[in-house]
C-alpha cells in the first residue's frame, strides 16, 4: 500500500553562530558544568569536530610539527585523517581554551550529546543567544566563518573530513 507514497524532505537551512554571539560566549564569565558545555562548544566551534570526534580525542592526538600544535585524528564517520594547525586556525583560540584544562582527556570527558545539547540550550538563554543552538552548530559555525573569511574551500573540506566537495560547498551559500 505504500509503493506510491514518497516522504517529502525539506531542507533545513545550517544554523552557525555569527560572530558577535561567539564574542559573546567567549567573553561571559561562567564557572561549573556550563563553562565546560561552553568550552567545549567553542573548541569545535574552533575546530570544526563533530561531537563524536571531541569525545575521542586524546593527549595522543596533540601532535607538534615544525615546532606547532597540530590536532591529528581520524574522524569516526567518514575515517578521514583530519588535521587541524591549532595554532593557525581562529587565532589559537582551540589551544587557549585547552590551556585551561590539565589534560585533554579531562576536557573531553563531559556528557553525552543529548546532556550536552541540553546544557547548550541553557547556556543560550542564560546569554541571550537567539541562534538555536546544537553540538553540530559548532561544526557549520566554523565552516561557515572559514568560507567566509576567505580560506580555500578544499582547505575547508580537509579540516571537516568531507570525501565530496559538494558538500562543503553548502557552506558558502550560506551567509
Amino acid at each position: 500500500p505504500f509503493r506510491q507514497y514518497s516522504i517529502k524532505q525539506e531542507k533545513t537551512p545550517h544554523c552557525f553562530l555569527k560572530p558577535e554571539e561567539l564574542n559573546v560566549m567567549e567573553k561571559a564569565s561562567l564557572t561549573g558544568t556550563v563553562a565546560h558545555v561552553r568550552d567545549a562548544f567553542l573548541f569545535c566551534c574552533y575546530t570544526g569536530l563533530r561531537f563524536s570526534d571531541f569525545r575521542r580525542l586524546e593527549s595522543k592526538h596533540l601532535v607538534k610539527q615544525k615546532g606547532k600544535l597540530w590536532l591529528n585524528i581520524q574522524t569516526e564517520k567518514t575515517g578521514s585523517l583530519v588535521q587541524i594547525p591549532l595554532y593557525l586556525i581562529f587565532e589559537g583560540k582551540a589551544l587557549k581554551i585547552l590551556k585551561q584544562y590539565p589534560s585533554m582527556e579531562s576536557f573531553t570527558q563531559i556528557g553525552n550529546n543529548a546532556k550536552m545539547n541540553r546544557g547548550l540550550k541553557k547556556l543560550k538563554e542564560l546569554l541571550g543567544i537567539r541562534t538555536h543552538i546544537t553540538f553540530h552548530v559548532a561544526r557549520h559555525t566554523c565552516a561557515t566563518l572559514l568560507c567566509h573569511d576567505g580560506v580555500p574551500i578544499t582547505t575547508i573540506q580537509k579540516i571537516l573530513g568531507h570525501h565530496d566537495l559538494a558538500t562543503t560547498q553548502i557552506y558558502s551559500e550560506v551567509m
